[in-house]
């Protein structure tokens, strides 16, 4: 049962809905509620963060509102807006964050609780980006090149949702490593979480080139051992 009324998941947006469902099974929800409220974001800014508070006032008229607010981005902007409206939450309004490994402010964050997700499977594709990012890790850059190619060369509506989910991969890999190391190398770590963080908001704009994007990432992350 959850028992706050603001949580955060560190995942790829795609998992808004799997979050969802465990949110409305441990709230008590029925499946098509209509105060469950499930929104996914390319970034989340300023006028995103604006509206979703003018949201939870309209339904906090009910006794009880689930929001499950999934973004790829979000900006530091909108989370210094969120914080006044997860400090004086409406009584019976539950909050969850769906956000990228690392990108939520020390302030907001501490407003969270880490969101207990009851997922039995893995998804299909996140499982297959996250064996896809483990291989590419360990590839040389010649190899990585020859990956990305065949990542994107399908010019359809799905590619940039699938180089999503691979960026987000490649991401908790890092995440993973990152947690297990210390000293220059935890810095070193860091330093790639930066460059993920920052190619995602390139990834968010449609005329941003996805070849440059994952070549510069090639280049930049180290080869796993």
């Amino acid at each position: 049962m959850l028992d706050h009324h603001a949580y955060f998941y560190e995942g790829d947006a795609s998992r808004a809905e799997a979050v969802a469902e465990s949110a409305r099974s441990a709230i008590g929800f029925k499946a098509g509620d209509l105060n469950v409220v499930v929104h996914r974001y390319e970034k989340f800014g300023i006028d995103e963060s604006r509206a979703l508070r003018e949201l939870a006032q309209l339904k906090s008229t009910g006794n009880r509102a689930l929001f499950v607010i999934a973004t790829s981005s979000i900006t530091g902007d909108a989370q210094q807006a969120l914080l006044k409206l997860f400090e004086e939450p409406q009584r019976g309004t539950v909050f969850v964050l769906v956000v990228p490994h690392g990108v939520l402010l020390p302030t907001l964050r501490s407003r969270c609780l880490a969101f207990p997700l009851m997922a039995g499977v893995e998804p299909a594709a996140e499982k297959k980006a996250n064996i896809e990012a483990q291989e590419f890790l360990k590839c040389s850059y010649k190899e990585r090149t020859e990956r990305i190619a065949k990542l994107i060369k399908d010019n359809d509506d799905d590619v940039r949702g699938r180089a999503r989910e691979f960026l987000s991969a490649l991401e908790r890999e890092v995440y993973a490593e990152f947690n297990k190391t210390a000293g220059d190398k935890k810095l070193a770590r860091a330093h790639e979480l930066s460059e993920i963080a920052l190619l995602r908001g390139y990834l968010a704009d449609r005329s941003a080139s996805l070849k440059m994007i994952f070549e510069h990432l090639a280049a930049a992350l180290p080869k796993a051992q």
